[in-house]
């Protein structure tokens, strides 16, 4: 088994532990996707890669692009700290989004810009900040994340 789908497996196991009934998984075209209720939080894995997303905001980890690591320690930053979210509005459509987490020593660290290249650009733009709470304590799964960093 590739060490993805590995790392994956256990993050899924650690959070049907903690969260219980909260977490969703689903198995469609060879990938399995899982996500948490009531939470903008989603993560994916298939054959050669490993997805953590918040919202619109995704980014793909793998040995292969050598940023696995960095992809366990994003999920459980995404689980253990406030995350905020920044959408730039035209009309009804989202043409820009920022995600951000407050990291454990209160800096805003940005997570990524999503963004569509067609959109009604002559509308107004509106900017809505959301802000949303962790779901867990960092400090209930510090012996678990140090096991799945290893």
């Amino acid at each position: 088994m590739k060490i993805h789908l590995k790392k994956f497996n256990e993050i899924q196991n650690l959070l049907q532990l903690k969260l219980g009934a909260k977490v969703k998984v689903e198995e469609e075209n060879g990938s399995t996707f899982l996500s948490i209720k009531d939470s903008n939080l989603w993560l994916s894995v298939d054959h050669s890669e490993f997805t953590v997303g918040f919202g619109l905001n995704h980014t793909h980890f793998s040995e292969e692009y050598g940023n696995l690591q960095n992809g366990i320690r994003q999920v459980f930053d995404l689980l253990t700290s406030e995350v905020r979210v920044t959408k730039y509005i035209k009309g009804e459509t989202v043409y820009k989004a920022i995600t951000e987490i407050k990291t454990s020593d209160s800096n805003i660290e940005n997570l990524g810009i999503t963004g569509i290249l067609i959109y009604p650009f002559w509308k107004k733009t509106r900017i809505e900040t959301s802000y949303f709470e962790r779901i867990i304590n960092r400090d209930d799964l510090i012996p678990e994340i140090d096991l799945i960093l290893r």
